[in-house]
C-alpha cells in the first residue's frame, strides 16, 4: 500500500531567515505517477547576490562563534532530523522516486553527518612549530574562509548537501545552498530543520531555480570564497573554469564509471549480491553506481546465470510501496537519455541479456533493471556514464586484463573487486586508478569518516565525509609571537 503524510507543497527562497517568494514558481512532478507534487520559487539574479550579501554580513559574526557553540547547533539539528525523519523521507521519495527505506536510510547518513563533524570540529588544531629563536613562539591556526556556495544533485537530495553544509557550518563559515531544482522541495524542508535548530539569521541561506543561470552567480561572484559542488563532470569543468578569475576554492565531485571485477576464485553469491545493490539501488543513479561488470570467462556463465536470478527478483514499482526494490526514474529526459545509450550498445554489437524496456504501463518513468552482455572495452557503454539501471558485462582472460580494462577510462571514482586470493587483492589496491576502491563489496558502500573522492575525471582532488574536508573549509594562518 502506498502512503503518505501531510507535507508543505510549496518552496520559496530563504534569505536572512526570512521566506521570500518571486515572480515565477515552477511545478515538480512526481516520477512514479507524473503527478503535481508541489511548486518551488524561481530565485530572481537580485536574490542569489543578495542571498550572498546576507551570508557575507553573517560571516562577520559567526566566524567568532567558539566551536563548542557552533557543534552545539549541529547536535540540535541531529534532535530535529529525528523529528521529522518520516516527513522528509516521504518528501524525497515522492519528488526523485527513490524507494523510501533508501530515503530513510540516507537521512540516517545526514545525522551520522551532524554527529561526526560536531565532533571532528574540535578536532581541527592547528600546530607549534619550533622557532630558530629563543624569544618567539610559532603557531599555525585554522580560520574559516567566508561565503560558501553549496551546489548540490537530486540523487541524494539531503546527504550531499549535508556533507558541505554542515562542514562549512563547523568551520565557521556561511553558506547559500542551491539544490537541484527537483527537489527543492526537501530542501525547504531541511532548511526549515536546520533554522529550528538554531542556524542564525543569514548564516545558511536557500535559493532554487536552473543551474545554468544561479549557478553563474554562484561561482563568479567575488564575495563567495568557496564552491562546493557535486554533479557532472562537464558541468564541474565549467564551475571550474567559471571560478578561476577570483582564484575560489573548487571542490568537484563528479561523474564515474565504475566496476566490479570478479575473479575466477570469488565467492559468485556475494558477488552477484554486492552488484546488484550498487547497481540498481536508486535506479542506478548514483555516481558510485556499478555501471560495468568485469568477469573473469571461467566463471562467466555461472556468475551470469546467478546475477539473472537475483535480478528477477527485483520489484519495480512507486517507492512509497515497501514491495517496491526499485523505483522510477527521476524525469523523463534522463529515462529517454538511459534508452539512448542501450539502444547505441546494442548498435555497436552489445547483446540484451536483461531487461532493456520503458515500463510506460506503470504510469511513470520507469526503466528496467538492465544488463547488456558482449561488450568491448572501446564501446560507449563501456565508457558513458548512463546515470541508470544498466550494467554492461566484459569478459577477460586473467586478473592482468581485469585491471587493463578497469583503469581504460576517463574516470576514476569506485571500483570493487571480488577475490578469495589476498595477494591479488592486495595488489588491486595499488593497480585500480580509482579514489575508492572496494575489496568483496559493492561500488557504492562508503563509511563516514573515510575521505569521499575520486581521481582523473571524476573530481579535482578535495574530499569530503571526513575530516580531510576542514581542509576546504579553512585557511591556515601561521602567526610569529616574539616576546
Amino acid at each position: 500500500m502506498v502512503t503518505s503524510v501531510n507535507l508543505a507543497l510549496h518552496s520559496t527562497v530563504f534569505i536572512n531567515g526570512e521566506w521570500i517568494s518571486g515572480p515565477q514558481e515552477n511545478q515538480i512532478v512526481n516520477p512514479a505517477n507524473k503527478e503535481i507534487v508541489g511548486t518551488y520559487t524561481v530565485a530572481t539574479k537580485e536574490q542569489v547576490v543578495e542571498a550572498i550579501h546576507s551570508a557575507q554580513a553573517a560571516f562577520l559574526t559567526w566566524k567568532t562563534v567558539p566551536l563548542p557553540e557552533r557543534a552545539k547547533v549541529l547536535q540540535a539539528i541531529i534532535v530535529n532530523l529525528k523529528n521529522r525523519k518520516e516527513e522528509l523521507a516521504q518528501m524525497m521519495t515522492l519528488e526523485m522516486g527513490k524507494v523510501l527505506r533508501e530515503s530513510q536510510g540516507e537521512i540516517d547518513v545526514v545525522i551520522q553527518t551532524a554527529e561526526y563533524l560536531s565532533g571532528e570540529g574540535k578536532r581541527a588544531i592547528g600546530e607549534v612549530i619550533p622557532s630558530n629563536f629563543d624569544n618567539r613562539v610559532i603557531q599555525v591556526v585554522r580560520e574559516p574562509i567566508g561565503v560558501v556556495s553549496c551546489i548540490t544533485p537530486w540523487n541524494f537530495p539531503v546527504s550531499l548537501a549535508a556533507y558541505k553544509i554542515f562542514a562549512a557550518l563547523i568551520s565557521g563559515n556561511t553558506v547559500v545552498w542551491k539544490p537541484a531544482s527537483e527537489v527543492a522541495l526537501s530542501a525547504k524542508v531541511l532548511t526549515d530543520i536546520m533554522f529550528e535548530a538554531g542556524v542564525p539569521k543569514g548564516v545558511l541561506n536557500l535559493v532554487t531555480g536552473p543551474g545554468s543561470e544561479l549557478g553563474q552567480i554562484l561561482t563568479t561572484h567575488k564575495l563567495v570564497k568557496i564552491v562546493a559542488f557535486t554533479g557532472s563532470t562537464e558541468v564541474g569543468i565549467a564551475i571550474s573554469k567559471a571560478a578561476s578569475d577570483t582564484l575560489k576554492r573548487v571542490s568537484l565531485e563528479l561523474g564515474g564509471k565504475n566496476a566490479v571485477i570478479v575473479l575466477k576464485d570469488a565467492d559468485l553469491e556475494k558477488a552477484v549480491e554486492g552488484i546488484v545493490q550498487s547497481a540498481f539501488a536508486t535506479s542506478g543513479q548514483r555516481c558510485t553506481a556499478t555501471s560495468r561488470v568485469i568477469v573473469e570467462k571461467e566463471v562467466y556463465a555461472n556468475f551470469m546465470e546467478q546475477l539473472k536470478q537475483k535480478i528477477q527478483q527485483m520489484t519495480l514499482g512507486n517507492g512509497l510501496n515497501p514491495e517496491t526494490s526499485m523505483g522510477p526514474i527521476v524525469h523523463e529526459k534522463q529515462l529517454n537519455s538511459i534508452e539512448e545509450d542501450v539502444r547505441t550498445a546494442l548498435d555497436e554489437g552489445g547483446e540484451l541479456f536483461l531487461g532493456g524496456n520503458r515500463r510506460d504501463e506503470l504510469g511513470g518513468f520507469y526503466y528496467e533493471p538492465t544488463v547488456i552482455t558482449n561488450v568491448q572495452r572501446d564501446h560507449t557503454i563501456a565508457q558513458k556514464e548512463v546515470f541508470g539501471p544498466v550494467v554492461a558485462v566484459i569478459q577477460v582472460d586473467s586478473y592482468e586484463e581485469a585491471i587493463e580494462v578497469n583503469n581504460n577510462t576517463e574516470y576514476g571514482l569506485s571500483t570493487s573487486i571480488y577475490t578469495q586470493n589476498l595477494k591479488q587483492a592486495m595488489q588491486a589496491t595499488k593497480d585500480i586508478e580509482s579514489g575508492l576502491v572496494y575489496i568483496n563489496s559493492g561500488t557504492s558502500n562508503a563509511e563516514m569518516g573515510v575521505a569521499f573522492g575520486g581521481t582523473k575525471m571524476s573530481g579535482n582532488g578535495h574530499r569530503e565525509v571526513s575530516h580531510h574536508v576542514l581542509d576546504l573549509m579553512t585557511e591556515w594562518k601561521s602567526v610569529y609571537i616574539t616576546y
